[in-house]
């Protein structure tokens, strides 16, 4: 069966249309999947196989499951004595279109990062993007539907 994909502006991801249904999947378990593939090739059709099939659909039911990517970058500042030091990261939720800056504590206390990660992109979970003081439209609809209920 051929299946389409396309690499998409949401950074490591490829857009898979599987089962009527469009998802996103990473690039490096899109590669694992069709390990044959040119990685040149941002847009086309591709033979899958049943198993092929059913590793991408395995795939695209966990990363829908209230996963979100982010992309952080540290800012650097410079003490007293001309030393480098983190003063914020900035952090980019991708499919938000939102950027924020928050200190080096409170950014390695809630996603886990390592104290020594300057930038990358990482998974995170609904809750975790909240704390991290991003705004998503369905708590934001959740909020005013319950303020309206107590008013």
């Amino acid at each position: 069966m051929n299946i389409a994909f396309e690499r998409t502006a949401r950074r490591g991801f490829y857009s898979v249309t599987l089962n009527g249904k469009r998802s996103y999947v990473p690039f490096r378990l899109f590669y694992a999947v069709f390990p044959r593939m040119n990685r040149q090739v941002t847009r086309g059709t591709v033979e899958a196989t049943d198993r092929q099939l059913e590793a991408l659909g395995i795939v695209a039911e966990i990363m829908e499951k209230d996963r979100h990517q982010i992309r952080y970058t540290v800012e650097l500042g410079y003490d007293i004595y001309g030393r480098p030091c983190a003063t914020n990261y900035i952090v980019n939720a991708l499919h938000l279109g939102q950027t924020i800056a928050i200190v080096p504590a409170a950014f390695r206390r809630i996603t886990g990062a390592h104290e020594r990660a300057t930038d990358g992109c990482m998974d995170v979970t609904g809750a975790q993007l909240d704390e991290l003081g991003f705004i998503r439209e369905e708590v934001v609809s959740n909020a005013a539907s319950n303020a309206i209920l107590s008013a």
